[in-house]
């Protein structure tokens, strides 16, 4: 069975480097991973894999709120340039977390609001952060790109069904099994806007994903050889890859 990880943070492995993450990962069955940035330091590692591996590495470019304030003056114009230099590349990691950043509120709407608005003029998808600011989030939709992905969804179920109204991609990891209500939002999901993803070294790691949707697709009473097919093209429609 072939697999696909919408949310890989390649650069961050500490056992293995970028070659024997890929190496792994091929053997596994994977054959396309997004490969996130979520700090200014991290754009040109990912550049790297995604110029070395262009078949199977995605290239996701962003500032995440944890990492604002470690960033350049001129890091919006840094990720233009990202958007020109690979023209499949995505924005990301980015987003909202009024949990976890020690940044201003307002401060990290407007470099969300920055990146919502590059990914528009570049046509490009967008994967999101988003941790206790549902409201705020609910505000933006109308302002989001014509592809954008709520990344390990952690949300309500209210929320979710105004992120689908909008026109969002979910992307679920392994941690959504540890929610009491983690059948109703597998469920819940339609068929052809349903990601899979590792979030690896972090939430999880790519080698339990092939379990992981044996787990998805009987929650959701699908074949999970369909199932994983399904994912796989949405995996490849999302981010404009073949």
């Amino acid at each position: 069975m072939q697999f696909t990880d919408s949310h890989i943070h390649l650069q961050d492995y500490k056992t293995k480097d970028a070659q024997q993450n890929i190496f792994c990962l091929r053997r596994l069955g994977f054959i396309r991973v997004a490969a996130m940035s979520a700090e200014f330091t991290s754009w040109d590692k990912v550049a790297e894999y995604a110029a070395n591996y262009p078949d199977f590495v995605v290239p996701a470019f962003g500032l995440h709120p944890w990492y604002i304030s470690e960033a350049p003056g001129n890091w919006i114009a840094l990720l233009e340039k990202k958007m020109q230099e690979f023209s499949h590349a995505a924005i990301g990691e980015c987003g909202l977390d009024f949990l976890k950043s020690k940044e201003d509120k307002g401060k990290q709407e407007e470099v969300f609001i920055m990146q919502t608005e590059l990914s528009k003029k570049y046509n490009r998808p967008l994967n999101i952060h988003l941790l206790k600011a549902e409201e705020k989030m609910s505000a933006l939709m109308p302002k989001m790109p014509a592809k954008f992905l709520l990344h390990s969804f952690s949300g309500s179920i209210n929320f979710l069904r105004r992120a689908l109204d909008f026109g969002a991609y979910i992307s679920i990891s392994a941690a959504v099994l540890r929610r009491k209500d983690s059948d109703k939002i597998i469920s819940y999901i339609p068929s052809e806007r349903l990601l899979l993803e590792s979030d690896g070294p972090y939430l999880s790691d790519y080698n339990a994903i092939p379990e992981f949707a044996e787990t998805v697709a009987a929650i959701r009473d699908e074949e999970v050889d369909e199932m994983v097919l399904r994912v796989n093209n949405n995996f490849m429609e999302f981010y404009g890859v073949k």
